[in-house]
């Protein structure tokens, strides 16, 4: 009767809640170019991503699932092709004027990991939104990653890992439906070390992505 009862009252509250919110949901094709160790390891690539943003008062989020297939770039000597997952979660507060403070974590999975780097990190940063005109809003953030972890080792320094990011969104049919666009740049300035001393083996990434978003 308990369990019941708990669930009932759950069901009530989360009713009132989504009243309340705002929440866009949409697919979004990506394109990405990823380096690691040095710039002679150089990647590009594309695929498919979804997004999801969530606004409740002051509380607002969103979460990216991306998934891309890095070929081996001309310019670089990299010889053979990984996919890349990643999920990319951000949970936000407002705090004043266009500023919110922003919280969240980056997962990303090569396959195969010889091939390239899995990562998984924290992230702490703020987010600034601006209104350009009328339904065309865009968005800056920024930030720095902690405890980075690497699937083949290694770590980064207290202020070694960092992102920064762009969104833009315009409305059509009343806001019920908009044009996204974000670009995001990550890079791990990580050092291994073999017992012969700290070697860097820095890792970046940057994806941009083009979609649609249907808002509720």
């Amino acid at each position: 009767m308990k369990t019941a009862a708990c669930a009932a009252l759950l069901a009530v509250v989360a009713a009132h809640a989504l009243a309340a919110q705002h929440v866009t949901v949409g697919p979004q094709i990506a394109f990405g170019d990823y380096k690691e160790v040095s710039s002679e390891l150089h990647y590009r690539g594309t695929g498919i991503a979804a997004k999801a943003t969530l606004q409740w008062k002051k509380f607002s989020g969103d979460i990216v699932l991306s998934k891309l297939k890095y070929k081996p770039s001309s310019d670089g000597t990299a010889t053979k092709e990984f996919d890349a997952s990643e999920v990319d979660l951000r949970l936000r507060y407002y705090v004043t004027g266009p500023v919110s403070a922003e919280l969240g974590f980056i997962r990303r999975k090569a396959d195969p990991e010889l091939e390239a780097q899995s990562v998984g990190a924290v992230t702490i940063g703020a987010r600034m939104e601006y209104l350009l005109g009328p339904g065309v809003r865009m968005a800056l953030s920024g930030g720095l990653l902690f405890g980075s972890k690497f699937s083949g080792g290694g770590s980064t320094g207290a202020l070694g890992a960092l992102q920064l990011g762009l969104g833009l969104t315009v409305d059509a049919l009343r806001g019920r439906v908009q044009a996204t666009g974000d670009y995001g740049f990550q890079r791990f300035s990580r050092e291994t070390d073999d017992g012969s001393g700290a070697l860097p083996a820095p890792i970046q990434q940057s994806v941009g992505r083009i979609g649609l978003a249907v808002a509720f």
